[in-house]
């Protein structure tokens, strides 16, 4: 069954996609927001994440020439922050092939890559030296028990930097799942820090920034 028109109201929009439930799937309703997501996401609300995630790893590494996999890319925020702060080398991963298209028109990306996050992805072990997914975790996109594969593509001792809707990490067990990875010696968090991260609304979430084991 096709997916319900996309309401006109942006904060309508945002609610639809927090509150997809486990089995969704949001690739249709992501090609239905592209040609709105940026305006909806930077002008009506303000989203930070992107820019602060790309800053956390500016503050981390010195080479600007790292290899760098942006998992959940969509239209390309991320690379567009990573570009301005100096990195060169970034490659994208999405499902929805119109957030992808408007992506390749910002020229931040080295490659772009369609793919399903939740399913065994064809990038070599170990491929990157650093990895970002902002805003792509929680239901009906990508679940706590995937996020082994991608740490996967990312070298040892590589950075993995997340950011998470604060609604979703204990409500779906990323909070759990997170703190397991580093029982089991896969990654150490070296910084989980709440945050807002919409300034022009109430949006609590979390950035956590991990070194591969």
């Amino acid at each position: 069954m096709p997916a319900p028109p996309m309401p006109e109201d942006p904060s309508q929009i945002l609610s639809r996609v927090n509150h997809l439930q486990p089995g969704d799937s949001s690739q249709e309703l992501y090609d239905l927001w592209a040609s709105d997501y940026d305006t909806h996401l930077l002008e009506d609300f303000g989203y930070l994440s992107p820019l602060i995630a790309a800053r956390t790893l500016a503050e981390e590494i010195d080479e600007r020439d790292a290899e760098i996999i942006d998992f959940g890319c969509g239209t390309g925020l991320v690379g567009v922050a990573l570009q301005q702060q100096g990195f060169n080398k970034v490659d994208g991963v999405d499902i929805s092939s119109g957030m992808l298209g408007r992506a390749r028109e910002k020229n931040a990306y080295r490659e772009l890559i369609q793919a399903d996050l939740t399913q065994p992805l064809h990038i070599e072990s170990g491929r990157y030296d650093a990895g970002f997914c902002v805003g792509s975790m929680g239901a009906g996109h990508v679940g706590a028990q995937h996020g082994i594969e991608l740490l996967r593509c990312i070298a040892p001792g590589g950075l993995f930097i997340i950011c998470i809707n604060a609604m979703h990490y204990q409500s779906e067990g990323f909070e759990q799942s997170f703190q397991q990875m580093q029982d089991d010696g896969l990654w150490s968090i070296l910084r989980l820090q709440e945050f807002n991260y919409m300034s022009s609304l109430e949006r609590p979430g979390w950035l956590l920034l991990a070194r591969k084991g």
